[in-house]
């Protein structure tokens, strides 16, 4: 699979709206929007900084990740409604492994970019 590497949280974003298949492009938008308010509601104390939201996009990535590689819980996920083009038959099992190999990819790309501007 050939995706277009991403240069900034919203891009990723972009790209995974566009490519993934399933519904667990959800869990990727509410990790992101949990870590946001729980940042509004409990800022950081002493020299503790903000999380950018490069940060919190990668950290949603490794959930969602963590809670479907490796496993075979594709009888729970449902077709993605943002991407769902009525030429294109759901596959439940081929879908899923997509979207693990496109959220890995897109994962190691953002870590990547991460990495350039830490110092």
């Amino acid at each position: 699979m050939k995706i277009e590497k991403p240069c900034s949280p919203g891009h990723c974003l972009g790209i995974l709206n566009d490519n993934m298949r399933t519904d667990m492009l959800r869990y990727v938008h509410e990790g992101v929007r949990a870590r946001m308010d729980e940042q509004e509601e409990k800022p950081p104390r002493g020299r503790a900084r903000r999380k950018s939201p490069l940060e919190m996009l990668i950290e949603s990535i490794e959930d969602v990740l963590a809670r479907f590689e490796g496993s075979d819980l594709f009888a729970v996920i449902g077709r993605n409604p943002f991407n769902a083009g009525p030429y294109r038959r759901f596959q439940p099992e081929t879908d899923y492994r997509h979207d693990i190999e496109l959220l890995t990819s897109q994962m190691a790309a953002l870590q990547e970019i991460l990495a350039s501007l830490e110092w």
